[in-house]
């Protein structure tokens, strides 16, 4: 994306067939100005010089609701312009205080996994359209198409240029066959009664459908609201269908939810994005067995138990957790519960971890990764969060080991379901080694099907790591997930499969954004607040950072600028910072509020060389006396 705004005279017919009636503004949001008839029209908004005295436009129509992209148009809108925008994003748009309100609690236990890049105030909206509609602007029709995809709700404008069909898609498309992140297409999937934490780019269903409806309509040019002018929209629109449906069918060829929810739903989730009949592949499931007896199973849970009675806890999810450990503990199955190991940060894992901490006065490990998510889960905002921190816990570092009664554990940073992950490698005496991996692998695959996970892609990120880990490891030992009752174990052909599958999807995705790094499209948190969420006293100083992780293989230098509510004063809004690749730095922002107690969002824009984010990260900040 362009730096810089400037304008430039869209061109179809001649070199100055369209100069009198279309100015095209590129920057990190597009903005188009029609001339028709002495009016002038904008699409997605347009930058007014500081001298003008009065808006360059009398209407102007977004394409969709998220906030970093409807800055754009704001300014106008609030100068008085008039504005059309999707019916299906008028909740966005109309009453964020409601959407922020909801999402204070909402954000913890979150399986629907929607974006947060929601306004902090309202924006005033004339007319509300759907598909079908046209528009009469001053006798010009342009037609609504709902085409979503990137978001639930977007639409596409269509209208004819002296003579050429225009086609204003919003973040549809990028370029010549891209979209700018995959976590965005997170969602439900009905079909296959899939919830929206399990659906992995359930949306791109709904863009290649409406990719086709798009390219039905035979435009002659694509005007995006985002990256340039697309002049060949037909091979465009073909090569990113292409591109997301190679994704999708790697993706299920992995799949550990062939494990959990079988043939005919992954079936179902393929056809949808494939289309009807199309060859869907499934991993077979890897050898499986029954669980050996030192290792009780309960829900989420594992205990090891020693032939001295004591045990040592693998997560607590539940008051059921705990009640079954008593009721072990009367029939003298065990005597103690000694330790707690958490493999990650989800709910279904941690809800009741400090309870029983309390409860059987035990530490509680983790490693240094993923600790702090556990001691302040309302500093993040991450999938299946849980609201009940974990008050103390003993850090390990990867790699270590501890002993305890006959056992031998091993502790390990494991970024397998989600980057905040470990594992523990159990040994006891002459019994086959498990490996308790939390939920990062199923005997048919990976469980990567929630992108905001942050499934990272490089070689010594994510699964690759993971993979690299199950390889170091040269004697025979089982793997342990605790959602399945079973021990399981891959041997070297379905490591090399799963490994080569997944070498294949990095190369797909290289393909698919227009970064110069993956993972800025399936990393979320490359740029976030910390805290996310916190209270801090009305009146008084307190301080934010921006994380800021560079994925690129070169060193980038971030701009950085903070917006915060008005009458706030801020020790300074603009910060840039230099960042070696596969480095992460914090920004900090000393904040001084005037005074007023609720709820108030904090957002900032980030730039960096060809990135241009406006709006892009927020915090939510609760100030009471």
């Amino acid at each position: 994306m362009a730096k810089a705004s400037y304008f430039l005279c869209l061109c179809l017919l001649s070199s100055n067939a369209l100069a009198a009636t279309m100015q095209f503004q590129a920057d990190a949001i597009n903005g188009v100005l029609l001339d028709h008839k002495g009016h002038r029209l904008a699409v997605y908004g347009w930058n007014v010089s500081a001298a003008a005295d009065q808006p360059d436009c009398d209407h102007v129509l977004l394409a969709h609701g998220r906030r970093d992209i409807v800055w754009k148009a704001k300014p106008l809108i609030e100068a008085g312009v008039s504005a059309t925008a999707p019916q299906r994003e008028r909740y966005l748009l109309e009453k964020p205080a409601a959407f922020w309100k909801t999402y204070k609690q909402a954000r913890f236990h979150d399986y629907s996994q929607q974006s947060t890049k929601v306004l902090a105030t309202p924006l005033a909206v004339d007319r509300w359209v759907e598909e079908g509609d046209t528009i009469d602007w001053h006798g010009l029709p342009i037609q609504v198409l709902e085409t979503p995809g990137y978001t639930r709700g977007s639409v596409t404008y269509l209208t004819r240029i002296q003579g050429e069909l225009v086609a204003f898609t919003g973040d549809l498309i990028y370029g010549d066959g891209k979209i700018l992140d995959l976590y965005s297409f997170q969602d439900a999937i009905s079909d296959a009664q899939i919830r929206g934490y399990h659906g992995y780019g359930s949306r791109l269903a709904e863009l290649v459908t409406s990719l086709n409806k798009v390219a039905a309509a035979k435009p002659d040019v694509i005007v995006p609201a985002r990256g340039p002018i697309i002049r060949n929209p037909q091979a465009a629109i073909q090569r990113l269908t292409k591109r997301v449906q190679a994704l999708y069918h790697n993706y299920l060829s992995t799949n550990a939810l062939h494990w959990y929810f079988k043939e005919d739903r992954m079936r179902t989730c393929g056809e949808r994005v494939l289309g009807n009949g199309a060859e869907v592949t499934l991993m077979p499931y890897s050898h499986h067995e029954q669980t050996p007896p030192w290792v009780f199973e309960q829900g989420t849970s594992r205990i090891l138990i020693s032939d001295t009675g004591a045990g040592f806890l693998l997560d607590c999810g539940s008051q059921r957790v705990i009640d079954t450990i008593n009721d072990l503990m009367q029939k003298k199955i065990i005597k103690s519960i000694q330790g707690i190991f958490v493999t990650h940060y989800h709910d279904d894992h941690t809800n009741f971890v400090q309870q029983a901490a309390a409860t059987y006065h035990c530490p509680v490990y983790a490693t240094a990764e993923y600790a702090d998510v556990l001691r302040r889960p309302e500093a993040y905002h991450l999938p299946a969060l849980t609201e009940n921190a974990i008050e103390k816990i003993t850090v390990v570092r990867d790699g270590q080991k501890m002993r305890w009664h006959e056992f031998q554990l091993q502790f390990y940073f494991f970024p397998g379901q989600t980057y905040f992950h470990g594992a523990l490698f159990a040994s006891k005496g002459e019994e086959k080694p498990i490996f308790f991996i939390g939920d990062a692998f199923a005997p048919s695959g990976f469980d990567d099907y929630c992108v905001r996970n942050r499934n990272l892609l490089g070689e010594t990120q994510g699964y690759l790591y993971c993979l690299k880990k199950l390889r170091s490891i040269k004697k025979p030992f089982w793997l342990v997930n605790e959602h399945i009752p079973f021990v399981f174990s891959f041997t070297p052909a379905e490591l090399d499969y799963l490994e080569t599958k997944y070498r294949e999807r990095i190369a797909i995705q290289r393909e698919l954004y227009p970064w110069d790094s993956a993972n800025y499209g399936v990393d979320d948190r490359w740029a976030v607040f910390y805290p996310h969420g916190a209270t801090f006293a009305a009146g008084k100083p307190f301080e934010v950072s921006l994380q800021l992780t560079n994925h690129s293989p070169k060193n980038r230098v971030f701009h950085c600028r903070l917006h915060a509510p008005p009458g706030w004063q801020v020790s300074t809004d603009r910060q840039q910072v230099e960042i070696a690749p596969g480095q992460s730095r914090n920004l900090p922002f000393t904040l001084t509020p005037n005074g007023k107690q609720g709820d108030f969002l904090l957002t900032a824009d980030v730039e960096s060389q060809g990135m241009v984010f406006r709006e892009w990260a927020e915090a939510l900040i609760t100030l009471n006396e």
